[in-house]
């Protein structure tokens, strides 16, 4: 994508506005970055520069999923170019979210992304809905930096996982499937993180639940199961959406069954999960994993090379240093569309 050649000399300040739960995109990341060499400084809820480092190597400054202000944006992009920094929008989910509609019409919403130096993203839809505004964009898939401590399994039941927010479109209509499914079989033993409306329309007496947990203590849980069910309703929303549920997964070696929004463009059907479209298809292949001990472990192994083939952080972390010394390098190019777009930025 980018020239490989590049001086490890970069200095990074990582802005993250929405840490909760966001360890793929904040945590990780700069893990990985500092491993390979960069000078990364973390500020949580704050925009803040790195102080003491040589004007003439590479400074960026990352802003995640902030909303500043209609005039506090403008006056964050203007200090970073007049110190000399580059200003990238760090963003990874589609910005007209539904939950955040207040806080879109007090920022600049859209128009956030063309007055920046570059914007990454974590999907092709997000990064091709960012293009429009912004000819620097980057796409960072989300990537697992590590493969989790094996957990092990039960061998008196069979535990499927549910976690996840504002789901109930997707899981309403399922659920006399799922409840089918678990009272045809005892053995299942139901693990709902987050979603207690989920958890109270489960009809079992093994079901377990647990609030917003820490994300070692998540992946341990998901890890712990054997299947995890992933409704996922067919909205613009859902449809930026990325398949990092896919991965956790996977990394424990479970089978997953999901709906096609996001995850038809990850999972082979029936060699590393399952995709089910309709109720009919989610009874059978629920059924078929609770059923087939061999066929659910198989696609759990698989799912699991993928991952650690493929998918794991420092294979590709690389890449954001090689698209920040891009930036740099183009940085006065990139300054004068600014100030041709917004002249109000020009020092």
């Amino acid at each position: 994508m980018y020239s490989s050649d590049y001086n490890n000399n970069i200095h990074i300040s990582f802005c993250a506005y929405a840490v909760t739960a966001m360890d793929v995109r904040v945590g990780q990341p700069v893990e990985a970055l500092r491993q390979l060499g960069a000078n990364v400084q973390l500020n949580e809820n704050a925009l803040k520069f790195i102080s003491n480092v040589p004007r003439e190597e590479p400074k960026v400054l990352v802003l995640q999923r902030s909303f500043l202000s209609k005039t506090d944006w403008p006056k964050a992009v203007k200090s970073c170019i007049e110190k000399d920094w580059l200003f990238v929008v760090e963003y990874d989910d589609y910005p007209e979210n539904p939950f955040n509609a207040a806080k879109r019409a007090a920022s600049l919403d859209w128009v956030r992304f063309q007055m920046c130096h570059g914007v990454q993203c974590s999907t092709k839809p997000l990064a091709d809905a960012f293009l429009a505004h912004n000819s620097e964009v980057a796409l960072f898939e989300n990537q697992l930096m590590r493969m989790p401590a094996p957990v092990p399994k039960s061998q008196d039941s069979i535990r499927v996982f549910f976690g996840a927010l504002n789901r109930k479109n997707a899981w309403k209509p399922l659920i006399k499937v799922y409840n089918k499914i678990i009272a045809e079989h005892p053995e299942i033993e139901p693990i709902i993180l987050f979603d207690k409306e989920f958890f109270d329309a489960i009809e079992s007496p093994k079901k377990k639940f647990s609030p917003l947990v820490q994300y070692d203590e998540y992946l341990r849980i998901i890890n712990s199961c054997d299947i995890v069910l992933t409704p996922l309703d067919d909205t613009v929303f859902n449809q930026y959406k990325s398949d990092i549920k896919f991965l956790e997964a996977s990394s424990g070696g479970a089978a997953m069954i999901a709906s096609p929004t996001v995850y038809a463009d990850t999972i082979r059907h029936e060699q590393t999960g399952l995709i089910a479209r309709t109720p009919k298809e989610w009874e059978n292949g629920f059924r078929r994993l609770v059923k087939d001990k061999n066929f659910r472990e198989m696609l759990g192994r698989n799912a699991k090379h993928y991952v650690t083939s493929s998918r794991m952080l420092m294979q590709h972390a690389h890449k954001r240093v090689e698209w920040y010394q891009h930036l740099w390098k183009n940085r006065h190019m990139i300054n004068e569309r600014l100030f041709k777009d917004f002249p109000e930025l020009k020092p």
